[in-house]
């Protein structure tokens, strides 16, 4: 049996099964949609489902969690740099192949956790920089218009675009080379034109993106590592 979350929209058409780096299960749904017909699609795809999971078992996660010391490696835009902490008013200054993170009373018991704090602001700052510029340039490429744009933590995303045009991305997805962040991008750029993920949708996405299903596969694989 296979334990899933229902999600339920408004305007939503079609019902999307969703399986998280983690191998938590979602199935996107119009609101209406009786629970028996979500049962169904769930058993239906059971298949595809164990085989997402099996697939998310083979990757190889970090063998330990971050620790936010000194040396410490950390990615940015597919290259990894080092960590070194200082002495100084709260401050990440990427410098010199390293991140330069300055804290107040160096050697503190909670020096960890405000070192975590300050790097993932960096982060989302330098993403939403990022993805912005090449939201600017795709857009212009591809002759479509979106609204707002917006940093956040996504769940089990990397990136979405509501009904009204805004699109939405997940901040570490900043820490991955630029050909992924360029896939992210222009996925959603084409759901300005296509809501959903039909045949239509896929062809266009090829159209701009030729290699879009190997690099979708290099995301799924090495997604759970671009992680704080």
């Amino acid at each position: 049996m296979i334990n899933y979350s229902v999600i339920r929209r408004p305007n939503r058409k079609t019902a999307s099964v969703q399986v998280s780096p983690s191998n938590q299960v979602s199935i996107v749904v119009p609101m209406d949609l009786p629970e028996e017909r979500i049962a169904a699609i769930i058993k239906r795809k059971t298949r595809w489902i164990m085989n997402k999971i099996a697939i998310n078992n083979e990757v190889k996660y970090p063998v330990r969690p971050k620790e936010f010391v000194n040396g410490e490696s950390f990615a940015y835009l597919g290259r990894t740099y080092r960590l070194k902490i200082l002495n100084g008013s709260s401050h990440v200054e990427f410098k010199g192949g390293y991140f330069r993170v300055s804290v107040p009373n160096k050697g503190k018991p909670d020096e960890a956790k405000l070192v975590k704090i300050l790097l993932t602001e960096w982060y989302m700052e330098h993403a939403k920089t990022k993805l912005q510029e090449r939201v600017r340039r795709f857009a212009q490429v591809m002759e479509v218009k979106h609204f707002g744009l917006t940093v956040k933590s996504l769940a089990s995303q990397w990136g979405s675009c509501t009904k009204d045009g805004d699109l939405n991305f997940n901040w570490r997805i900043i820490m991955a080379p630029l050909r992924l962040v360029d896939y992210v991008v222009i996925h959603e750029l084409c759901h300005l034109t296509y809501h959903d993920h039909s045949k239509e949708f896929w062809q266009l996405l090829e159209r701009y993106l030729p290699e879009c299903k190997e690099l979708k596969e290099e995301l799924r694989r090495t997604g759970a590592l671009l992680t704080l």
